[in-house]
Order: structure tokens, then C-alpha cells, then sequence
């Protein structure tokens, strides 16, 4: 097998030196002290890509462990994992690592990527899609999706699952037209339409760019200045959302959300046949990419708008952020087919007791154990056995 091609990530205009890369002593105490606003802000004129992903590959115990073939389980095939640039395929390594499954890491971010498929000789398709840029967002999607329709290879999560990460243009769009409660949301692609919105629109209202995790991309606007001023950005030389490389931008529309205040935000989660829910913490204004897990236990309401989103989507694999208002009403914040776990082995408590949610026999029954170990990557690579496993294909 090829070894994947690092030299990749240091190669783009205007990012820091190889000399500042080579010692990663200062980046710890960089992100410790320096106020993320102020990072974001520097960010705004220099590029940190190049940097980041060599942390997160220093950082990562497993960076090196791109195959195995030990098959504990008796499955007969390899799956593939795809390479996530910034490392959260390892999620998958250890999971198929824990199994006993075998498995090969398969770059495709090269031209040659059809051939590293090809040689890998692998049955079934593992994928954390990319969150870093957006361009490899679109890039890893598009090339999944033809390896899944027009290839045959399953995927997990499916391309289906796939094509509403990090892209709320595409979010809003499905919720709006399944009618699915959702907070209002308004997405222009005229200047003078979306001029018009910032004279009349309620205040505070939310901006969001497309494209940016724990709310990187968000903002929360209290002034019509402010939004005019977005709007005059969006429509000439685009923005980025913060922390993200600054010529990884979107322009010639601007999407607005209306302002739910107060709001409680739960991260319900569905992979198979498991249901999982707890409430996520809030820092500031925000509660996406606080780092903070809390242990509420979801209600049947929360289930149940899961289950029937899911069931509508035919997804198995599906994170739905959920609003829940001071008066008890549920709005569907966002769908993401993965996502970053703050705590990777559990995301559902009960008295203490990790577990997770099943729909028996049209009743909900709390069935304990561990069984989101490593942000849900170990029940994805099980119901991917289930569903596509077979022993008649020899290693």
C-alpha cells in the first residue's frame, strides 16, 4: 500500500513556515492563553492550515496505523476508511482496532484516488467527511457519492446521510421542505433582496456561514448596521467563517436565522437501531463547540422527533441538534451524519449509567451498556457488519 502523502498540507500560499511547524510546544499554550476571538482574528490574514493539520497529526497516537488485518470478528473483508485530513478518521482506526476488524486508511484527496480505492481492495466504505475546508468538504462528498451510486461500494455513513454535513444551505432546504419545526431561516442570493431583509428583519438575529463547525460561522447580530455591513462582505469578497483558513470563503449569499432566546440545545443521536441524547452545555451565547456535556436525560418528545426525522430521512447514521424552548417546543437546529464528541465513549446517561434508548415494541426501553465508544465510530462499524457483512468474500 502507498504511504499517504503528508507533504500535502504544507504547501499552500501564505501559510506559516515548515520552521514554525517543527515545534508544536508553543501551540499549547497558545490555544490555552490567547482568547479565541484574537486567534480568529489573526487568522483573518494569515493561514494556520498548514499548522493545524500537523498538530493534529503530531497529536494523534494512531496517525501511523493505516492498516490490519485482523479479524477477530470472522467478517471475511476489509472495510476502507477515508482519510480525514485533520485526523477524526482515527476514530474509525480504533474502533475497527477494539472490533477486530480488518481495515485499510484510503487517501482521496490526490488525483489517483479511483486507483487507491482499487488497491485496497477493501468491501465497505468507513467516511468522516471533512470539516476543515470547505472546498474538501464538497471534494470528499462528491467523490463518495461516486463511489457508493456509480461504484456500488457501500458507505457508512451513506452519501444520503452525507450531504447535509456542514452545509446549513442544504439543511434548511430539507427541513423546510419535509416541514420539519425548524427555526426560521432565510438564505438570499440578491444583494438588494438581502438589503431589504436588514431593514425590516426582527432583532437580534443569527448569521451563519454555511460551512463552519462549532460555530465558528455564527454570529448573533443586534444592530442593522452589522448586518448590512455582513451583507456588503458577503456579496464582495466573501467571508469565512473564523478560525478557518482566510481564502476558504463563500460569497454572493448570506444566510440569516431567526433568534430563539433561552433555548436549551440537546444533541440527539441515532446510529442503527440505538438512540442516544443528552443536553450540550453553553458558553457565551452559544452552546456548539462549547465543550460542555451535560447529563439531562432526553424525554419521549425528544425521541420521538428523532425516530420520526431519521425514519423520514432513512438515516442510521445521524446527529440532530434539537432547540428546546423555555415553553417546551422542539426546533431542529442542525443534521450532521458524524460529529466531534467532548466526551467520546458516552452520549447518554441514565442515574449515571451509560446506555442507550431502543424503540421496543412502540415503547422506548433503556438498555445500559457502552455503546458510543469513540464519538459512535464502534456503532457505526457494527451496524455496517449488520447491514453489509458477509464471510464470502476471502481476504
Amino acid at each position: 500500500m502507498e504511504e499517504l502523502d503528508r507533504k500535502r498540507v504544507g504547501n499552500g500560499r501564505g501559510d506559516v513556515s515548515q520552521a514554525m511547524i517543527k515545534d508544536f510546544a508553543w501551540v499549547k499554550l497558545a490555544r490555552k492563553y490567547i482568547p479565541r476571538d484574537l486567534r480568529f482574528f489573526i487568522q483573518r490574514y494569515v493561514s494556520l492550515r498548514s499548522l493545524k493539520l500537523r498538530w493534529r497529526e503530531t497529536n494523534n497516537p494512531l496517525a501511523d496505523k493505516v492498516e490490519s488485518d485482523e479479524d477477530r470478528v470472522g467478517l471475511g473483508m476489509r472495510m476502507g476508511i477515508i482519510r480525514n485530513a485533520a485526523h477524526y478518521h482515527s476514530f474509525f482506526v480504533r474502533a475497527c482496532m477494539e472490533i477486530g476488524v480488518p481495515f485499510r486508511v484510503i487517501d482521496l484527496y490526490g488525483a489517483d484516488w479511483l486507483n487507491n480505492v482499487a488497491r485496497a481492495d477493501c468491501r465497505i466504505l468507513l467516511v468522516w467527511p471533512d470539516g476543515f475546508m470547505d472546498t474538501w468538504n464538497s471534494m470528499i462528498k462528491d467523490r463518495v457519492k461516486m463511489l457508493e451510486s456509480v461504484l456500488g461500494y457501500p458507505t457508512v455513513p451513506s452519501s444520503d446521510e452525507l450531504w447535509m454535513y456542514e452545509d446549513k444551505r442544504r439543511t434548511a432546504y430539507w427541513l423546510e421542505a419535509h416541514q420539519i419545526p425548524h427555526p426560521r431561516t432565510w438564505i438570499f442570493y440578491d444583494r438588494d433582496e438581502a438589503m431589504g431583509f436588514a431593514d425590516r428583519c426582527d432583532l437580534p438575529i443569527v448569521f451563519k456561514t454555511s460551512f463552519g463547525a462549532a460555530a465558528s460561522g455564527v454570529r448573533i447580530l443586534s444592530s442593522r448596521r452589522q448586518i448590512r455591513r455582513l451583507i456588503a462582505t458577503a456579496f464582495s469578497r466573501g467571508i469565512a467563517p473564523g478560525g478557518t483558513d482566510w481564502r476558504d470563503r463563500t460569497w454572493g449569499n448570506i444566510i440569516f436565522q431567526e433568534y430563539l432566546a433561552d433555548v436549551k440545545e440537546w444533541r440527539m443521536v441515532r446510529i442503527g437501531d440505538a438512540f442516544f441524547g443528552h443536553p450540550k452545555g453553553r458558553v457565551g451565547q452559544y452552546h456548539s463547540g462549547s465543550g460542555s456535556v451535560l447529563w439531562d436525560v432526553p424525554g419521549k418528545k425528544h425521541l420521538d422527533l428523532l425516530k420520526t426525522i431519521t425514519d423520514l430521512g432513512g438515516f442510521r447514521s445521524m446527529n440532530v441538534d434539537v432547540f428546546e424552548t423555555p415553553d417546551g417546543r422542539l426546533f431542529v437546529n442542525e443534521l450532521q451524519a458524524v460529529f466531534g464528541a467532548s466526551y467520546s465513549v458516552d452520549q447518554l446517561r441514565v442515574n449515571g449509567q451509560p446506555g442507550r434508548f431502543l424503540f421496543d415494541r412502540g415503547e422506548w426501553r433503556f438498555d445500559p451498556g457502552e455503546f458510543a465508544r469513540n464519538a459512535c465510530a464502534n456503532a457505526r462499524v457494527l451496524d455496517a457488519i449488520e447491514r453489509f457483512g458477509t464471510k464470502k468474500q476471502p481476504l
